[in-house]
């Protein structure tokens, strides 16, 4: 009895704690909804509409911003050029950051606890501190205004993954290994036939993670990618809110397209992320 009057407390305080969490994600979940809805209901407006009466009652609501933003200022190629880019350096990082983690967390080496480190401080450091050399070697490869130079830059940003991926691997059982040894699999069959499959939980986390990260990427495409052909999404919507003034309808039309189809990834997938998150509580 006793021992249960010591533990209230702590259950309340938690209690409380655990409520006040739900309440601040409540609350920017929900502002973050309604500037999307602002967005887009302004993006149904007409500039003279925006500027002169903003918050009145529209004059009309119309789809004039986007049949221009499709037809004459060619969205679907800016859309294109950051949906290869995504999926291609998705692919690439997913699986070198696999390989990685795999053999950091599978097999005994010289420095292994430094290669856990090293990936560790690597969260530490953007890509902008050696955005000079690595320009320099794009040059060199003949890869400026190329979308591979982002798309090779974008697949080494590992870190994450890696760190990810090696928890989870380092926490499975030895026993599935050996099963695999004994049917007489091979490094690699085990690999993508066992350990691979297992992992998925982590690796649809850290693919929805990484999206939103290469989708809206706006650096290294201003770096790399000089010329309108291959340019992406994030360098249209610059182009429109430079001046809002004067092209603040187009920019409420281009800024909807360009988060809608990363928000509707995130929200059919968005459990996947919760069962990445806690598949590294895998015990041994």
């Amino acid at each position: 009895m006793k021992k249960m009057i010591d533990e209230m407390p702590i259950n309340k305080r938690q209690g409380f704690s655990a409520g006040v969490v739900k309440a601040g994600l409540w609350f920017y979940s929900s502002f973050t909804f309604l500037i999307l809805i602002y967005m887009t209901y302004h993006s149904l407006r007409e500039r003279k509409d925006i500027l002169g009466n903003t918050f009145g009652k529209p004059a009309k609501l119309t789809i004039g911003n986007y049949v221009k933003l499709i037809m004459e200022d060619e969205f679907f190629r800016y859309f294109a050029n950051s949906v290869i880019i995504l999926v291609v350096s998705l692919i690439l990082l997913i699986f070198i950051s696999s390989f990685t983690a795999y053999g950091i967390a599978s097999y005994k080496f010289k420095g292994k606890k430094f290669m856990r480190i090293f990936f560790l401080i690597g969260l530490m450091f953007p890509v902008q501190l050696g955005i000079v050399p690595i320009f320099q070697l794009m040059k060199q490869m003949n890869l400026i205004n190329n979308i591979t130079s982002v798309i090779i830059v974008s697949a080494a940003g590992i870190s994450m993954p890696v760190f990810m991926l090696t928890d989870f691997f380092s926490k499975l059982p030895k026993e599935i290994y050996e099963a695999a040894v004994v049917d007489g699999a091979g490094e690699w069959r085990t690999f993508f036939k066992i350990m691979f499959p297992m992992a998925s939980p982590v690796v649809f986390s850290v693919c929805i993670t990484s999206s939103v990260t290469i989708w809206n990427q706006f650096f290294l495409p201003l770096i790399f990618l000089q010329q309108d052909a291959n340019k992406t999404i994030p360098l249209l919507v610059v182009k429109y809110t430079k001046n809002l003034f004067s092209t603040i309808d187009s920019a409420m039309a281009v800024s909807t397209l360009s988060t809608v189809p990363i928000l509707i990834i995130f929200i059919i997938f968005s459990s996947k992320i919760l069962d990445g998150v806690t598949a590294g509580a895998v015990k041994g």
